[in-house]
């Protein structure tokens, strides 16, 4: 078989699985994007941006580090910090925190996408609007730290060596090069660059801000929950408050889009519940927002709360005594608070390397800690308060994750930015 040819099988196969993944709606907006999507980008090229101005996004709502950041640069006074969002929702939601948001398809939102000299995001400058972003500086402060391979990344020696000319035209965003990409400690380093393909000199290291708003003292992030969170935010925040114990279980992402994730974890809910119920304590189920389940399912148990999906989980975190999770990277950041427990439950350790994605580092190692393997181990772990749920080499492994940095600002992060 010819290169050509395989070229071209190539593509007609990318055509193929974006098809399957794809609604008929997506994929007419998507089309559409791609035919205006092309020539605006030309014209960003021509476009003098102004080194006054970011533009900040994420492609999941208004969360995440590029979230924190945005606010912390607002407050500062000094840069026109604008988010810009792919729904009018969470524009209204930003403006009505009093802070600069716009549709990335106004008038106003592709005004400052293309006159904006500075990109913030979390995964792609799609995030805001790859578009409009020729000649900016791009600034990925990325989504997490943690041992998963990143396969699904763009990894050059996966996507980037095999991208066929189909994937290249369908997906730029995924071939862009960053100016800064926010690591965290030499370990994170080195595993990003290896994901990413990523020039040394583009690896800026220090602490994620997500993790700087976490360490706060708790006048100030209550503070920062009642002046930017929503009410709904607000609320869950009182609730946690009135039990004596708030377990939160926060499962990373598997491969398996159309499988019914609570059943393979075995969960009784009901039992769970009215064990709970005769503690004060509470269960937060936390999922993947590419997970799929049937809340109605799960009605009227009063110590069991079901979070929706796209929720900013890190305003809860600092109220939350037990971390329940598995391979997500969530299990580093909540290392970062003081006097918290955790509990693994890996139930699912031998499939979900081989389906979902391989561990760049060895799991036991690396993430130490209590482990259950079916749900009447995590139920006895959550019953039997004695048992000593802490790291025990807690240090250690949070320098893996964290290295030396204590930041309780972003002041490093901010000035770093400045000078691109």
């Amino acid at each position: 078989m010819s290169f050509y040819t395989t070229y071209i099988k190539k593509s007609i196969q990318t055509i193929r699985f974006i098809i399957s993944i794809r609604k008929p709606k997506e994929l007419f907006y998507r089309l559409l994007e791609l035919i205006v999507g092309y020539p605006l980008y030309v014209l960003s090229y021509c476009v003098i941006r102004n080194p006054k101005k970011w533009v900040f996004g994420t492609n999941v709502g208004f969360v995440d580090n590029a979230k924190y950041l945005f606010i912390d640069v607002c407050e500062r006074n000094e840069i026109k910090a604008y988010w810009i969002a792919p729904d009018r929702k969470t524009v209204k939601f930003i403006k009505q925190k009093g802070l600069p948001a716009y549709y990335k398809y106004s008038f106003c939102g592709l005004f400052h996408s293309l006159t904006a000299y500075i990109y913030v995001f979390t995964y792609h400058s799609k995030d805001i609007n790859f578009w409009t972003s020729a000649r900016a500086k791009k600034v990925n402060l990325w989504h997490g730290v943690g041992i998963k391979s990143g396969e699904g990344g763009k990894n050059n020696k996966g996507i980037d060596a095999n991208a066929n000319f189909m994937t290249r035209f369908l997906m730029p965003h995924l071939f862009e090069k960053n100016n800064i990409f926010l690591s965290t400690s030499p370990l994170m380093n080195a595993h990003f660059q290896h994901m990413f393909s990523l020039n040394t000199d583009a690896i800026f290291e220090t602490m994620y801000p997500r993790c700087v708003f976490l360490q706060k003292e708790e006048h100030k992030i209550d503070a920062f929950i009642q002046k930017y969170e929503s009410s709904e935010i607000q609320d869950i925040v009182q609730k946690m408050k009135q039990f004596s114990r708030v377990f939160l279980y926060m499962p990373t992402w598997r491969g398996n889009f159309n499988d019914d994730f609570i059943a393979e974890a075995d969960f009784d809910f009901k039992r769970l519940n009215q064990i709970l119920k005769e503690k004060n304590q509470l269960f937060i189920l936390k999922l993947h927002p590419a997970v799929k389940y049937c809340k109605e399912a799960y009605q009227n148990l009063d110590a069991v709360m079901f979070l929706d999906k796209h929720i900013d989980i890190y305003p809860l975190l600092p109220f939350t005594h037990v971390l329940i999770t598995d391979y997500s990277s969530i299990y580093y950041d909540f290392l970062l608070l003081k006097n918290k427990e955790f509990i693994l439950y890996p139930f699912d350790y031998e499939t979900y390397i081989v389906n979902s994605n391989r561990l760049a580092f060895d799991y036991n190692t690396y993430t130490p800690g209590v482990k259950v393997y079916n749900f009447d181990e995590l139920m006895q772990c959550i019953q039997n308060e004695s048992i000593d749920l802490s790291i025990e080499n807690k240090p250690w492994i949070r320098n893996q994750f964290w290295g030396h940095h204590a930041a309780t600002t972003n002041d490093a992060l901010y000035q770093k930015i400045k000078t691109l």
